[in-house]
């Protein structure tokens, strides 16, 4: 996969390329998620269920999310163990992921909170992102992993796409069984 890094000031691009089944290249970028783009994140969670909300989101929100639970946690994020990154396709965001639970010590990360636009999943977007995001996390960490619901078949076929693999299941209060995935750095 050919890459193009850009930086300008303090924000980072990293751009690469994704072949759809259809034969046409697009291009995506990974950037810090803005205040701005908390709309995108409510419009994608609209006449969803609190369930759908936990799915993605576990605790990080509240039911029904708003824009201000979003801002507050990109305010937060200077102060914190975690990442906010927004996926753009053709200058418009078509998803948001975050690098949680940062371990510096053992330099171990978690991806949570990863949502596509419901209207974009299925086109290989989802793991070309995650694809790129790892390669980004293995430039800090040795270990990244994530947490999926046992019945998202689709993430977890996503995941291990990406090279994932199934560390340990554990059932969560709400008696969902979460699947806990892994991928180790092989440069380190």
């Amino acid at each position: 996969m050919k890459k193009i890094v850009w930086s300008y000031g303090k924000r980072r691009s990293i751009i690469f390329d994704i072949t759809t089944f259809y034969g046409g290249v697009y291009m995506l970028k990974i950037l810090p998620l803005e205040k701005a783009d908390a709309v995108c994140i409510v419009k994608w969670n609209d006449k969803k269920t609190s369930d759908f909300l936990l799915q993605w989101a576990g605790s990080g929100y509240e039911y029904p999310i708003s824009e201000k639970q979003i801002i507050d946690r990109i305010e937060a994020m200077t102060s914190s163990n975690y990442k906010l990154y927004k996926i753009v396709h053709e200058n418009k965001m078509i998803g948001t992921i975050e690098i949680i639970n940062i371990d510096t010590e053992n330099k171990t990360a978690k991806i949570g909170r990863y949502l596509l636009n419901p209207e974009l999943t299925g086109r290989g977007y989802g793991s070309k992102a995650l694809e790129e995001l790892v390669s980004i996390a293995f430039n800090d960490f040795k270990k990244v992993w994530l947490s999926v619901f046992d019945f998202n078949k689709s993430a977890i076929r996503c995941y291990e796409k990406v090279g994932f693999k199934i560390a340990n299941q554990e059932v969560r209060d709400n008696g969902w069984i979460a699947i806990n995935m892994e991928i180790t750095n092989p440069a380190i």
